[in-house]
This record gives C-alpha cells, structure tokens and sequence, in this order.
C-alpha cells in the first residue's frame, strides 16, 4: 500500500484546523519537542515501511445515565413475524391453523365448541390450559406477542445474566463466544426451532445492552540496521536462485523448518466488556502464563504436506521432566525439556535427527533453513545425517524470514489464530482446563496439530510456499480456523448424550465433537468407551442417599402398657356382656 508523507501531515492539518493557524516561530517545550521527534519519527519508518499498525478491540458495557436502551426486538433476522407462531406443548403453530382453530371454537349457536370437540379436531390441542391460551390469542388480537418472541426475549434476558457473571469473573468473551453461549441457552432451556442466533441478532442484542467494542491502535515499530531496498533485493534473488535449484527436487524433497515461540495461554485482545469501563481486567488462569512460552518447530514440505513430527521444547527448572508426572504419548510430536524453552544447537540435532532426518522422509532434500547461527553450522547439519541420505542446504538472508521464509510468511499466522481460539473457548466455557499446564499443552498442541496437518489442507499448506514466491501453483482453500471452528456451534456434538457446546470440526472424518470429547491422537475417532479425550468426562453424580428410618429404642414400661391395652380389648371382644353388665 502507498504511503505519502505529505497526504499524512495534510489529514494532521484538517483534524486539528480548529486550533487556528500554524504559528511562524512558537516557542517549543522540552516535552512539545519530544513528541514532534516522536511523531516525525513514526511518519519516517512508516513511509521506509519499518512500522505495522496493529487494532485490537474490546468489548464493554458503557455506562450512561442519560442513556435510554434502544427497544430490542427479539426475533432473528429469518425470523416470521412475532404474531406468526406460536407454541402448544412442545409443538408450534402457525398463524392460519390458529386461526382456524379459533373460528371453529366460535362457530356454533352455543357461544363456542366443547373441549372435546377441539381436542379431536386439532390434535396440536390438549389440555384446558391450551383452550385458554386459544381464547387469549382470540381476545388480544394483533397485540397478542407470539410465543417465538416471548420466549427470544426471556432468552435474551438470560444471556445477559450468563455474560455478566463471566464478565465480573474477567473471563475474555467474543462474538463467536456469545453466539455458542446463546445457542446452548436455546438448546438447555428454551428449545426455540430454527433460532440461529444470527450475528445481525447479536449485534442488536449488544446495542440494547449498552455493550460495544472500543478499539486500540497500537504502533509497532520494527527495527533493521539495513536498507529496505537493499533487503527486498536481497529476497528476490534469494527466491530466484532458489527456483533455479528447485526443479532438481520433487516438492516433496523440499521443506522449510522454523521456530516459532508461542504463549502458555493465548488471549485476544477484543473481548466483551460492560460500556464505560475505562480500564478493562481480564483474568488469565496463570500470570506467568503470559510471559512464558514454550518453542515449537514444524516441518513444511512444498507439496503441501506437513512433516509427521514437530518439535515442542519446554522449560523446566531442572532441565528434566519429574518422572512422578510423566508427559503424555503424542505420536506426532517430540516433546523436549530444558532450563529454557530457547533452542540451542544441541536441540537443533535432536530435532534434525528425531524429525527431518527420519525414515519416510526421502533420502534427498532441499532444507530451506533462516541465518539463525546454528542453522548456518552446516557441517554440524551433515553430521546428523542418516546413512544413504543427501541434502542441500540453503540459508534464508539476515532479516529476510518475513518476506520469503514459507511458515514465517503464512502458516505461523494461522497456526497461533487457531490455538488462540481453542484457548478463548477452553476459558470461556471450562475453566477447570488449566490451558497452561504442562501436559494439558501438549495434548491441545497435539491434537490441533493433527487436525492442521490433514489432507485437506493441503492447498493451505502449499500457499505458504506460493506467497513467499517459491512456486507459482495456487488453489483456492478454506483456513483451517474457519473449517475447524467456524459455524460448529450451530451443530450438537457426534458423540451419543453430549449436549455441550462445540469446539471443533474433527479431520478427516468430518464430525463435531464438543471441547470434552475431543480424542486425542492417534485414537480412532468414532466414540468407544476405551478412548482417551483431551479433557476427561466428569464423573457421574452420586445419587443421594437412602433415607434411614431412624431406630428408637421402646422401654420395658411402654411394652407392658401396651401388652395390657391389647389384652382388654381381646377381652372386650370375647366377652361383651360382662361390659354391659358392669
């Protein structure tokens, strides 16, 4: 995109034209001074493209006395009319067959039809309260709100319960969030037909509730000792050279192995948040969850499959992981500890060794690899290789990795976007999944790896390859985040008796399942009670007790007392007359 240096300062110029004309020589604080570098700063790198501009968006509740909600109107978008359904038992009606029903309970000379006569008539009527329900449809008239509405405004009313409570309890809610919590509203409670919960119907829902989204601009600048033209030179002929090499290679002799540092527990800044709050708190499960990550390492071939291992380090004080808790088997990664999750050359062969350099790997390839130093060791690269096995090594220029770099240009994007999602909906909706420990991570990295390492993406996989200018072949694809995840909530969970909200689209058997039913690989995917799930079934709630009758114990005297009552009145019987003698 463009940028024009004089089009910036002529919009600085319109916004601020009420403050009056621009001084000729004003006399300029330390602190005015200190800004104008500033800002004269941010315009430089801007325009030698050095700065990104990155918006993030939260959501709040404003706070305004003078503030009138606007009237909500409860239905969906696709929705009838409020007068056009209405509900008796668990069946809807139509308006007409209402209709219907109402001129034959009149239609008599006796003031109206028996119940019987409208029971056998319409079946859709059952019992005294659902005549009386008729009769008010009659009276009320155009006024009379159908049943779909009432029930979409108590609906709404408890959403906005269901929000407050997680807003005060600082959990991070979206959109998407408040569309899944809505549905299950509906499914748990209200069992409304056909509401889809739409996003024009979220969108009024928040207006009437005073929540909006703000948006913070943030400024980041990134720093390079060179030239930007010098470094998109550098890139093109590294790309050209690269492409003259590649033909020698089939595409799935070529990859690009990178690492990448990701977060314990991943937030979104844009989140829901209750209108007028200044300062907006979320809570995180761990502090130190957001200042410790753990580095992770795919391979990424140019045929667009991935590579069937990637590498995962994590620190751990003693550079071991505690045999009393021993990590999860994750056939597809290998899980390393060190005192730090950064990677050392001694971990770069482990990971050359455990997850390029393996046997269903061809024995001839083409390692596209940046200027990180150990990378560049190539005669320590060589020695990891397996008999039998040729490579040719080339290394990406210093600065270069965000232009031409395959999983630095696009996979990393994605990858992050879907872990950050599937973090957002474990907090949102089960807190008792503690996201950053330790062999909880593993699993959800695990399993989301194996999802995005699917056939089906394929064709996302190899853009990362055609954007970065390796190959010109390009095919259209749906990102994972938005096949995994988008839409599921509309969708009840595959396996049988599970009602809870939907995380994912499982690969490559297309069904959904629920965050707790989510196997873990390389389990098979149809539901058995021997598989292993990321987050395990609660235990079934014990049944209260039997109540005990309680013991007493009966005194001799009480006995006697009684043994004498029954002996009078066997007398009595047997004998009358002494009675009526006496």
């Amino acid at each position: 995109m463009d940028f024009h240096v004089v089009t910036v300062l002529h919009r600085l110029l319109k916004k601020f034209e009420e403050y009056g004309d621009i001084p000729g020589n004003p006399e300029v604080s330390r602190k005015e001074a200190m800004f104008a570098n500033r800002l004269a700063g941010l315009i430089l790198e801007a325009e030698n493209g050095l700065m990104d501009i990155e918006e993030e968006d939260v959501i709040e509740i404003e706070e305004d006395v003078d503030w009138e909600a606007p009237e909500f109107d409860a239905l969906d978008s696709d929705d009838a009319s409020p007068n056009q359904t209405f509900r008796f038992g668990d069946k809807w009606v139509n308006k007409e067959d209402v209709e219907k029903a109402l001129s034959y309970y009149r239609d008599t000379s006796k003031g109206h039809r028996t119940a019987q006569a409208m029971y056998s008539r319409f079946r859709w009527l059952s019992t005294n309260y659902h005549l009386q329900k008729l009769r008010d449809i009659g009276n009320e008239g155009a006024s009379y709100k159908g049943d779909r509405f009432r029930l979409l405004a108590i609906l709404a009313d408890r959403l906005f319960e269901e929000v407050k409570k997680r807003l005060n309890e600082g959990l991070t809610l979206h959109d998407r969030d408040l569309r899944s919590l809505t549905l299950d509203l509906n499914r748990k409670e209200f069992n409304v037909v056909g509401f889809l919960a739409s996003h024009k119907w979220i969108t009024r829902w928040k207006s009437s509730r005073r929540i909006v989204s703000r948006r913070i601009t943030k400024f980041v600048t990134k720093r390079c000792m060179l030239n930007q033209d010098q470094l998109e030179k550098q890139s093109k002929e590294f790309v050209k050279t690269s492409r003259q090499e590649m033909p020698q290679f089939s595409p799935s002799m070529i990859l690009n192995c990178d690492q990448t540092g990701i977060q314990k527990e991943l937030h979104g800044a844009r989140s829901l948040a209750f209108g007028g709050e200044k300062t907006v708190v979320r809570s995180v499960q761990a502090k130190s969850s957001l200042t410790h990550s753990f580095t992770f390492m795919p391979v990424l071939f140019a045929d667009g499959t991935m590579g069937p291992k990637a590498y995962m380090v994590m620190s751990e004080p003693t550079g071991q992981f505690p045999k009393s808790q021993p990590i999860p088997h994750t056939p597809n990664l290998e899980v390393r500890a060190a005192k730090s999750h950064i990677m050392t050359k001694e971990l770069m062969c482990d990971f050359l060794t455990s997850c390029v350099f393996i046997p269903s790997v061809p024995k001839k390839l083409f390692l596209l690899l940046d200027s990180w130093p150990p990378f560049k060791d190539r005669a320590k690269i060589r020695s990891c290789l397996p008999p039998g096995t040729d490579v040719t090594i080339r290394n990406i220029p210093p600065h270069c990795t965000s232009m031409i770099q395959p999983l630095d240009v696009y996979w990393n994007g994605p990858w992050k976007a879907l872990l950050k999602r599937f973090n957002s909906h474990a907090v949102a909706f089960y807190p008792d999944y503690v996201i950053a420990q330790r062999n909880n991570q593993i699993t959800m990295v695990s399993v989301l790896f194996h999802q995005i390492s699917s056939k089906r993406f394929k064709d996302f996989t190899q853009y990362s390859w055609n954007r970065s200018g390796y190959i010109d072949v390009y095919t259209p694809f749906q990102s994972p985040l938005k096949y995994l995840c988008n839409g599921v909530e509309l969708q009840i969970c595959a396996v049988n008796g599970c009602d809870n909200n939907i995380a994912i689209v499982m690969t490559p058997i297309a069904k959904v399942r629920c965050f707790r039913r989510v196997p873990i690989p390389p389990r098979r995917f149809s539901p058995t009670p021997e598989e292993e799930f990321l987050l395990p079934t609660p235990p079934p709630t014990p049944p209260p007790p039997p109540l005990q009758q309680e013991e007493h114990e009966i005194s001799s005297e009480a006995l006697i007392a009684l043994f004498v009552c029954m002996a009078l009145i066997l007398w009595f019987c047997l004998f009358p007359h002494v009675f009526n003698n006496v």
